[in-house]
């Protein structure tokens, strides 16, 4: 057996494999005879039956294993033993054409690969980097009190409906043509009706200012806003037959309920941050903007990392077999990847492959290893991010580490952490060879910013 290489270019090479007879014949007897031992043939005993027979049987079988077998473990060693970074995997070559597969000839099997570019790090205290500070001010504070006032809020009973966020419960009743009860028709007891989301008039019309006990008819269709999912389930239907539903209903308010606002007491103090925690105005304002201030701060962080790794994977002008790569993704993803879309669809996987590029760079020059404790770091931080907002009100540490447990026991989940774990050691990196520039800006100014970046950040990887 021979093996070649031929290295087209930086980025591009083939690896030829000439494989003789004598290579797979030793191989393909003894398994011949091996099969030949253990197969049971009716009217022979278990070792006897004729060698032609057997191979007429399997023989095709063996050959194009055994020759697979060779050409597979001579690309793997080959590539290992040499060193050769690939990109993707190795394609085979058009020129390698196997007509048939027989006993007493050579192959000669070519495959192309993609090579990853050599470049040298090229990151310093000269790359400058600003990272903002959001100036947080009362209004924005009294703001947030108003929606926690509103989450903690009690439903409370009244008489009649006036406001948007009271919810009117309805006994709903399908009517006949002639306006009596439909028999067989649908019934539907305690149906919630939220007065802010009904939006065609006259039925809010009709609902605002009823009172509980009043009774009435109205067009089904127009209080569920023709939202036919919606009076699937509210009215226990299948939702192919909504739309044989007689339009006419009957209905009797039941109940009104009026979502109030929690007032400032410590009762709203507990609910927000766990008993004991806050216990007076003050301390719930600081409170809340210290955590509207470290909302602000992650997002800053995660806006400079982005600008870090777009600039210097800019900077590094990583270049990459792109020809090679697109043929790899449409034979390894036919689903995914085709000659129509193949030119839009790459650029994604492209830019992907250049941070993935550059991070592995980072990874070598500042010798990181992603070890058990940055994986479950990974998983924590996303689980906060998850729950999102300026409020983790009983999301403590032991909760945390409850909801993480069974997840990192799922490989998509924990292949998706290590990769969390790589670019969080990558950024930290990144962050201590860099200059950091600190910058205060209003939260409009912030907002600006951050739709600027992404509107340029999304451009650069779509073109």
């Amino acid at each position: 057996m021979n093996v070649t290489f031929d290295k087209k270019d930086a980025l591009n090479g083939t690896i030829s494999i000439q494989i003789g007879s004598a290579d797979y014949m030793p191989n393909y007897d003894k398994k011949l005879k091996d099969y030949r031992k253990k197969v049971n043939i009716p009217g022979f005993r278990p070792g006897t039956a004729p060698m032609g027979m057997i191979e007429k049987q399997v023989g095709n079988n063996i050959l194009l294993e055994e020759i697979n077998a060779l050409a597979s473990n001579a690309l793997h060693n080959y590539i290992t033993d040499n060193k050769v970074n690939l990109l993707g995997e190795p394609v085979l070559n058009h020129d390698t054409l196997v007509e048939k597969i027989e006993k007493g000839i050579d192959y000669n099997f070519k495959f192309d690969l993609g090579i990853a570019p050599e470049f040298d790090l090229n990151i310093g205290k000269s790359d400058v980097f600003t990272r903002y500070t959001v100036s947080v001010d009362d209004a924005e504070v009294t703001e947030e009190i108003g929606r926690m006032r509103k989450r903690f809020g009690k439903l409370e009973e009244v008489s009649i409906a006036e406001q948007d966020n009271d919810m009117v419960y309805l006994n709903l009743v399908e009517l006949a043509d002639d306006k009596t009860e439909l028999e067989g028709g649908v019934k539907a007891d305690n149906v919630p009706m939220l007065l802010s989301v009904v939006t065609n008039a006259e039925a809010k019309a009709l609902l605002t200012g009823i009172s509980k006990g009043a009774k009435s008819t109205v067009n089904i269709f127009t209080l569920f806003n023709n939202d036919e999912q919606e009076m699937s389930h509210a009215l226990g239907v299948a939702k192919v037959g909504v739309a044989d539903l007689n339009p006419n209903f009957s209905f009797e308010v039941v109940d009104i309920k009026r979502n109030t606002e929690g007032a400032i007491d410590q009762e709203l103090f507990d609910a927000a941050y766990g008993p004991g925690n806050i216990t007076n105005e003050a301390d719930l304002r600081a409170k809340i903007s210290e955590d509207i201030k470290g909302f602000y701060t992650g997002q800053a962080d995660h806006l400079l990392e982005h600008n870090m790794m777009d600039t210097l994977v800019a900077k590094h002008n990583v270049t990459l077999p792109d020809e090679f790569l697109k043929r790899w993704l449409m034979d390894r993803y036919a689903d995914k990847f085709t000659n129509e879309n193949i030119e839009t669809a790459y650029l994604p996987e492209a830019n992907y492959l250049k941070n993935h590029l550059v991070e592995e760079k980072i990874m070598t020059a500042n010798e990181i290893k992603i070890e058990e404790a940055d994986i479950r770091a990974a998983a924590v931080e996303y689980t906060k991010q998850m729950f999102g907002g300026y409020s983790m009100s009983g999301l403590n540490e032991d909760l945390i580490n409850q909801l993480i447990e069974p997840s990192l026991k799922k490989e998509d989940y924990r292949s998706k952490m290590i990769n969390s774990a790589v670019k969080m050691k990558v950024n930290a990196a990144v962050k201590s060879m860099i200059t950091i520039e600190e910058k205060e800006v209003s939260k409009e100014e912030f907002m600006k910013i951050v739709e600027e970046h992404n509107h340029a950040h999304h451009a650069n990887h779509e073109h």
